[in-house]
């Protein structure tokens, strides 16, 4: 995982131009284990059989507008029957992120101008908040950048914001507090974008890319995933060239989306690995041309994926909206502009769209708008969550009495 900055690498195998250039190191004495947790990287499922490679598909583009079923069209509008079964305010600017389980991690808005803002966690079950990592490991410099957490491990990215260096960190959780002590997981100068990355049981996965303008431009980019004490991490997939989505974990499956098929073009693959199956790739759609997803997520048996923008071409793949489905289809549309991962439990799934959330049930054929807070600003609420999930969460900045932000509402539905 080269940064730019440390000159200890370790080279993928595949390829001698694809570094992987690895520091890691506790932050503070006694971690010895934590130490040892990168001097060693191994690469996992990177044979010919497509385990952990691009797995050859042809691009899905699609011309039979038989094998797009239109949610606004082709479903019924139903009433939405979806209720908040706990909701609480939290303090102005708060950013919540559920990855699963029964916390939140909180990116919390400073209480001053002349404070920094501090990571923390809530509760899902009984609204109870506490402040984690009241200021940053690294330094007066360093600013809080983004966090996630699982019920085992807690991870966040802190930033230089005047020089552009950041580090991505983690460490254990247990019962909502934080034990042991900070890992260094990755870091990263200007040349390489922050780390996008999230968590699932003990391990966090993240994304190393270099920037697309930057000098690390021709770098290869890599999926890594570390555990805590393990005494070393693992490189589970390598892209030659940038990833087009986050990193995403559902049912056991980690969703990505890496160039593939390189030779023949640009094409962007979505493939899901099987975590609890030596990383195994189980699916793996490709994308038409050119054609880059948004959002990306593995949830049961199909992908839930969104495209932003229309590209004109590219068959139905290539309009602006959500899609639910598998290679050679037929894939369930909404044609609503994506703004964020979708989330759902069994056939029903939650999507984001400006004011509200969509509330599909592709095997009801049924859809219901799921409506933002009374008095929120702009937008309405986002998920915090994604992928399947039995607790969706959301948050909202909502108004006070005298019309100004107030407070920011989050909201927890039972699937």
């Amino acid at each position: 995982m080269s940064d730019g900055k440390n000159s200890s690498t370790a080279r993928a195998p595949q390829r001698e131009k694809a570094r992987s250039g690895v520091s890691r190191r506790t932050l503070f004495k006694g971690g010895a284990a934590a130490t040892a947790a990168f001097t060693v990287i191994s690469l996992v499922g990177c044979d010919s059989d497509g385990e952990g490679s691009a797995v050859n598909g042809e691009p899905q583009v699609i011309t039979d507008d038989s094998k797009i079923i239109n949610v606004i069209d082709d479903f019924e509008n139903v009433d939405n029957t979806l209720t908040p079964q706990l909701s609480w305010d939290v303090p102005l600017g708060t950013v919540p992120f559920h990855c699963e389980g029964a916390w939140a991690a909180l990116l919390e808005a400073p209480a001053s101008a002349r404070a920094i803002n501090t990571l923390g966690i809530i509760s899902l079950a009984s609204g109870s908040r506490a402040t984690l990592v009241p200021e940053p490991i690294k330094g007066k410099t360093y600013g809080f950048h983004d966090v996630r957490c699982s019920e085992q491990v807690y991870a966040w990215i802190e930033m230089d914001y005047a020089t552009g260096d950041w580090v991505l960190l983690a460490q254990e959780l247990e019962n909502g507090v934080l034990v042991g002590e900070p890992v260094e997981l990755d870091d990263g100068t200007t040349d390489w974008e922050p780390a996008r990355f999230t968590v699932t049981g003990n391990s966090v996965i993240w994304q190393k890319m270099p920037f697309a303008s930057g000098a690390k431009r021709a770098e290869y980019s890599h999926c890594y995933l570390w555990s805590v004490g393990s005494p070393k991490g693992k490189d589970l997939y390598e892209s030659p060239g940038r990833f087009a989505t986050w990193p995403r974990v559902s049912d056991g499956y980690l969703t990505i989306a890496p160039r593939v098929n390189a030779s023949e073009g640009t094409f962007y693959g979505l493939t899901a690995l099987d975590l609890q199956n030596n990383n195994k790739v189980v699916a793996q759609l490709v994308m038409p041309e050119t054609v880059s997803p948004f959002e990306a997520v593995y949830m049961g048996s199909s992908f839930a994926f969104s495209v932003e923008a229309n590209y004109g071409y590219g068959g139905g793949l290539g309009n602006m909206g959500t899609f639910i489905g598998n290679a050679g289809g037929p894939f369930t549309y909404l044609s609503r502009e994506p703004l964020a991962c979708v989330a759902g439990n069994g056939t029903r799934y939650l999507i984001k769209a400006q004011s509200s959330h969509f509330v599909v049930d592709t095997e009801a054929q049924t859809y219901a708008v799921l409506a933002a807070p009374d008095k929120s600003l702009d937008f309405g609420d986002y998920p915090a969550s994604e992928g399947t999930t039995d607790r969706f969460v959301t948050y909202a900045t909502v108004r006070g009495d005298d019309g100004l932000p107030a407070a920011v509402q989050l909201r927890v539905f039972s699937l």
